[in-house]
């Protein structure tokens, strides 16, 4: 007996991830909706796929996001299985020459948006009581890239996302264990993200990690396949080798700090 196909609505789907997630799930019949800004022009290439496609900015306001995750709710018969919160923008620029207004945009795109999408869906889900939620971070939600003369990434929005995940995820295991929570970390993938701030630390084209192989072990974590079958799937999973090392080390030198300032952080005990 076949399997009912999945539902899928994909955010930020013009290129790269996004563009990736919609072409490897259509492949095998999975349902997707697929959504970007300005959607009827900059989605116009994934029409050959069967995609329905849908017109959402996550930046917008919550009211707005409400009522298009309404409509990609009725599309198809089966509601919504997966939700890849991919949308996304880059903020280069130093902490000191950032402003407000600026830190602010980002923020409505990668920590609202995400939210508020996760805010619009999660009653339905909790209803029904299954459904998955991948959110898109990178490496740079474990650790913070220093700020240099030609370009300097913010990632605090990535920070805070992760932050808000976490909870999000110790929450649903309380009130909805059968909603799982991902949270991709990769590295740096051959995407177009990179050529929208400065090539001259990251060379474009010679990224080192594949975004087709990055996407395919994503459906895998989703559907328990590949090389997810039979495997727990933790809340953060790193992808890429550059990545994995970043990650490693920030880890090993949280170890080392508590190693070394253990005797002082328990100083401050009261003694009993």
């Amino acid at each position: 007996m076949a399997e009912t196909p999945k539902t899928w609505l994909i955010t930020g789907c013009s290129s790269g991830f996004g563009e990736l997630f919609v072409r490897q799930v259509r492949a095998p019949g999975d349902n997707v909706t697929a959504t970007g800004r300005n959607a009827e022009k900059k989605l116009a290439h994934l029409a050959d796929t069967g995609a329905s496609i849908l017109d959402l900015d996550v930046a917008a306001p919550a009211s707005e996001i409400n009522a298009k995750v309404t409509e990609a709710w009725n599309l198809y018969p089966n509601d919504i299985d997966v939700v890849v919160n991919n949308a996304g923008c880059v903020l280069s620029g130093g902490i000191e020459e950032l402003t407000q207004e600026e830190m602010e945009c980002a923020f409505k795109t990668n920590f609202h948006g995400p939210l508020n999408i996760t805010r619009a869906l999660l009653p339905q889900l909790r209803t029904r009581g299954d459904g998955t939620l991948l959110y898109m971070s990178s490496q740079a939600g474990q650790h913070g890239d220093p700020g240099a003369a030609d370009i300097a990434r913010l990632n605090s929005h990535l920070k805070c996302l992760e932050g808000a995940v976490e909870c999000l995820a110790q929450e649903l295991a309380l009130l909805a264990p059968e909603i799982k929570v991902l949270l991709i970390e990769p590295g740096i993938f051959r995407t177009h993200v990179f050529s929208k701030i400065s090539p001259t630390r990251r060379a474009i084209g010679n990224e080192p990690d594949d975004a087709t192989k990055a996407v395919a072990v994503m459906i895998n974590l989703v559907n328990g396949t590949g090389v997810a079958a039979g495997k727990t799937i933790p809340l953060r999973v790193p992808l890429g080798s550059d990545g994995l090392a970043v990650i490693r080390a920030k880890g090993d030198r949280i170890v080392q700090i508590c190693d070394e300032w253990e005797e002082v952080a328990k100083s401050t005990d009261y003694k009993s």
